[in-house]
């Protein structure tokens, strides 16, 4: 896989940045791949062996397993091992060992630890619930959808400036669940702000819900991207790379 430009300017862990390309550049050799994926470790249905054999089979160049993990999570040096174990089997795969880790303020403070960014070839930063700074989570029945997306978006804006990730994960994900399209205007300034620590940009196909609209955003930008369908069920993988196909990217 061709992936390649400017080396990332994080500093707060030693796992090596995986190198992205940005939108206007992709080719098909970019977008084949998978690089957000959950097993049945935590709430995914399929093995690492299952994705394995479906990714050769779906002609996939590239998988990330990212599994969703917290600071106290103690079973992930094992399941890193059990990923590149496995991944000896395939050799026409490149099959990178990740995590979903979410934010928990909004400097940038990641719920994963030291020993776990350790173990990463990727790291996804992920805005999923709202912290309300006192350990617990804000109620956000009581939000507006504009106060809604402005707290997304300052969470998603501590993890571009601080937090040592490689991508930011589905982007406006949370408000795209609850309210639709998440406001264009935010969105491009998340962008621009990833741009200043070379992060990319998740195009993520399981929480975009106007897949057009977001790329011509990431034509006018110009983000590094990632791609990702987020995969928790076998069927939803490649989702990402073929829906992008069926849209002309990177041909």
């Amino acid at each position: 896989m061709t992936i390649a430009l400017e080396k990332s300017t994080k500093t707060k862990n030693s796992h090596k940045p995986y190198q992205f390309r940005r939108f206007l550049d992709l080719q098909w050799s970019d977008i084949n791949c998978d690089l957000h994926m959950h097993t049945s470790r935590t709430d995914g249905k399929a093995t690492v062996s299952d994705i394995l054999q479906l990714s050769v089979h779906q002609g996939l160049s590239c998988v990330a397993f990212t599994e969703h993990v917290r600071k106290d999570t103690d079973w992930f040096p094992e399941f890193a091992q059990e990923v590149r174990s496995n991944a000896e089997s395939y050799f026409q795969l490149k099959v990178l060992v990740g995590c979903e880790a979410k934010a928990l303020d909004f400097n940038g403070e990641l719920d994963v630890s030291e020993e776990i960014l350790a173990e990463c070839d990727l790291v996804l930063g992920s805005v999923h619930r709202f912290p309300n700074g006192q350990g617990g989570y804000i109620n956000v029945s009581h939000l507006t959808s504009q106060g809604f997306a402005q707290i997304e978006f300052e969470l998603a804006l501590g993890l571009l400036k601080f937090a040592p990730i490689d991508v930011l994960a589905h982007p406006g994900g949370m408000y795209y669940r609850l309210h639709g399209e998440f406001p264009a205007e935010l969105m491009r300034e998340l962008m621009k702000v990833s741009l200043e620590r070379n992060i990319a940009i998740e195009i993520n196909t399981s929480y975009i819900r106007n897949l057009p609209n977001f790329l011509e955003l990431c034509a006018e930008v110009n983000p590094y991207v990632s791609i990702g369908s987020d995969m928790h069920r076998l069927e939803q993988l490649a989702n990402c790379r073929d829906q992008l196909f069926r849209l002309g990217v990177g041909a």
